[in-house]
């Protein structure tokens, strides 16, 4: 019969052996998620989104108070004044036949936060052959802060920023492989938008249903890692 402290020793080394092992599967686990060159989801999350993430601006041209003080909208120059006296700015809209869907939306969303305001529908400059009507929105100075200043030629535009897209999840790839010379593999994925202001709603709900189709990419290896080929 062996005596217990030899028993003891024998149930101890077990138990650190075990501990050594899975020290080490972690820490080789570890060292696989961190390898840029790795095969995994996270390696090619980041090598799509560095391809397609771009941020998406929309852009609204202010309507100068000459602009409007010249047009058939001139009987309203005490209100158009205030611009003077506040910092604030019109915004027109092109009234088309066929009009822009997404800056409709971003419209839509930006009056009900209350951050432009409908101000004149279908007003005409009266300047020029073809003299199409515009509606026009206030653009209060206090919510300046939601766009971003462009000047565009001899035009002032307002840029706001509504997110940029971003994977989703990743579907499955393949099996990396040789062509060319080069390793490649053929990823599948879903994107939605990313980074979306908290203005947008309607925008947002536009954007993602546009993204929700599965696509698909072809990644290459290289000395830094993934990226789309």
């Amino acid at each position: 019969m062996k005596p217990f402290f030899a028993l003891n020793s024998g149930r101890s080394f077990s138990r650190f052996s075990l501990s050594v092992l899975l020290v080490l599967a972690a820490l080789a686990g570890m060292a696989g998620c961190s390898d840029p060159k790795a095969p995994n989801r996270t390696n090619f999350t980041e090598a799509i989104n560095t391809a397609i993430a771009d941020s998406i601006f929309i852009s609204l041209e202010e309507m100068s108070v000459a602009e409007f003080n010249g047009g058939h909208g001139g009987h309203r120059l005490a209100k158009i004044e205030q611009r003077f006296e506040t910092g604030d700015h019109y915004l027109k809209v092109p009234k088309l036949l066929f009009g822009d869907r997404k800056r409709e939306l971003l419209l839509d969303d930006l009056s009900k936060k209350g951050i432009v305001i409908p101000w004149m529908n279908a007003f005409y400059t009266g300047q020029g052959l073809f003299d199409f009507p515009n509606d026009i929105y206030l653009f209060k100075s206090a919510k300046l802060r939601f766009a971003k200043p462009v000047r565009s030629g001899g035009s002032l535009v307002y840029a706001f920023y509504c997110g940029k897209p971003g994977v989703d999840r990743i579907i499955e790839w393949t099996e990396p492989g040789e062509s060319n010379g080069m390793k490649i593999t053929s990823v599948r994925y879903k994107a939605r938008m990313e980074d979306v202001p908290e203005w947008s709603s309607t925008l947002n709900k536009y954007f993602d249903e546009s993204l929700q189709a599965e696509k698909e990419t072809m990644l290459v290896l290289t000395s830094n890692g993934w990226r789309t080929r």
